[in-house]
């Protein structure tokens, strides 16, 4: 018996100097963290951190004005103050759709679509000529509103002379979108009575980076989903009776000294962030095998023909735009930002040639598309404001060289 007390006593005894010990490691652990937040930070945190810390600090002022089409290089803070603040939020269908904010600069509407310099009514008036514009986040922009393909196109399809009616263009595009998500957003907008007389899709990046097919955002709210079904199942089963022994696990994984754990194990594990340095040293990454990217190319062609379907069955004028990118036929030598990392967009250098083939073979959407991707190829001089997203400049050409396919392919006539 005098053995039992003191095993029970010599247990007791760890037991407390064990959470004694647990206590005050969280403790620490929690100070430290308070010291060091930074440590917490992801690796998409973190390359987003990189990117702001290019867009905002490695720019030189006078380039600043010019690229992000400003009057004053002072402006340059507080628009990546209000574009940072706004962020995505939850849209059926598609999945997510950029935040609502009428600032100074970022122009996103309740409708989901961002401003042009000279805004028009919505729903669109018929008494105007329309235009809905669909992209990924080149389109949406990474400058002011005013400083957008669409912009650029509203202004150069207005100033052309040959519209006698008003023409607005209205800015689908959305940060991180597939033209799944495209097309499908613009079947949505068909079915509430949106009608336009011209849409523009410009693609090409994020198909290849979203290999798969499936939006950015599809695990998040896969694993939402289905946690919540299966609590409501298992809950079911027990008649209401249920241990949830998950919150146990959410107090244990937010412990100060679990989290420091992670995070120094991801630092550990995760490859290192891009760095955009103007490196021109080939990247690292692998990019997916042909058959691969060649599926990548057929889903896009469908998802085009399926809107040049729709498109015409309501009188719109369907042009598809494959864009330009800086790892196809451009010289990086004058890209002051290639990343040493391009991820997922290493599908590109390799797929980018495959479509211009099969353009040049097929011409696979008809008039209705124009190759735009080597646009760039004799220019000598900083196209992006990052690794991948345009300056006002560069945007605006596009938006010419939109209008003056539009113009001699006579898809639009006088």
């Amino acid at each position: 018996m005098k053995a039992l007390g003191t095993y029970v006593g010599i247990v007791s005894t760890s037991l407390v100097i064990c959470v004694l010990v647990l206590l005050l490691a969280n403790r620490v652990a929690e100070g430290w963290l308070h010291r060091h937040p930074r440590i917490l930070m992801s690796e998409a945190d973190r390359i987003n951190e990189n990117t702001r810390a290019v867009r905002e600090k490695m720019i030189p002022p006078d380039r600043a004005v010019l690229w992000y089409d400003l009057k004053s290089a002072d402006e340059v803070r507080p628009m990546w103050d209000e574009f940072y603040h706004a962020g995505a939020m939850f849209e059926s269908y598609v999945h997510f759709r950029t935040r609502p904010l009428i600032g100074k600069y970022y122009g996103a509407t309740e409708a989901g679509y961002r401003l042009s310099r000279d805004p028009g009514p919505w729903p669109p008036d018929p008494k105007n000529f329309n235009v809905l514009f669909f992209g990924g986040s080149t389109s949406f922009g990474v400058g002011p509103y005013w400083a957008t393909v669409a912009s650029y196109l509203e202004d150069a399809m207005n100033s052309s002379g040959d519209f006698p009616r008003k023409v607005y263009v209205y800015n689908f595009g959305r940060s991180g979108y597939i033209s799944t998500q495209e097309e499908i957003l613009f079947h949505r907008l068909v079915s509430a009575g949106v009608r336009a007389n011209m849409v523009v899709f410009l693609d090409g990046l994020n198909d290849f980076c979203f290999w798969d097919g499936r939006p950015s955002s599809w695990q998040a709210l896969a694993n939402y989903f289905n946690t919540t079904n299966d609590n409501y199942l298992r809950e079911m089963a027990g008649y209401g009776i249920v241990t949830h022994w998950e919150k146990l696990r959410e107090f244990v994984q937010t412990l100060p000294v679990v989290r420091l754990g992670d995070a120094l194990l991801d630092r550990e594990f995760s490859p290192a962030v891009p760095a955009y340095t103007g490196t021109k040293d080939p990247p690292p990454d692998t990019p997916q095998d042909d058959a691969t990217l060649r599926r990548v190319i057929a889903r896009y062609l469908d998802n085009m023909r399926q809107v040049e379907a729709v498109s015409k069955a309501y009188g719109m004028t369907p042009v598809f735009v494959w864009q330009p990118i800086p790892t196809y036929k451009y010289d990086v030598g004058y890209h002051l930002f290639y990343p040493n990392r391009l991820g997922c967009h290493v599908n590109s250098k390799v797929g980018y040639p495959m479509m211009a083939e099969i353009s040049r073979q097929s011409m696979p959407l008809g008039n209705s598309f124009v190759w735009a991707a080597d646009i760039q190829e004799t220019l000598k001089e900083p196209l992006y404001v990052d690794a991948f997203h345009y300056t006002a400049p560069m945007s605006r050409r596009i938006a010419e060289f939109i209008y003056g396919a539009i113009r001699s392919r006579q898809l639009v006539r006088r």
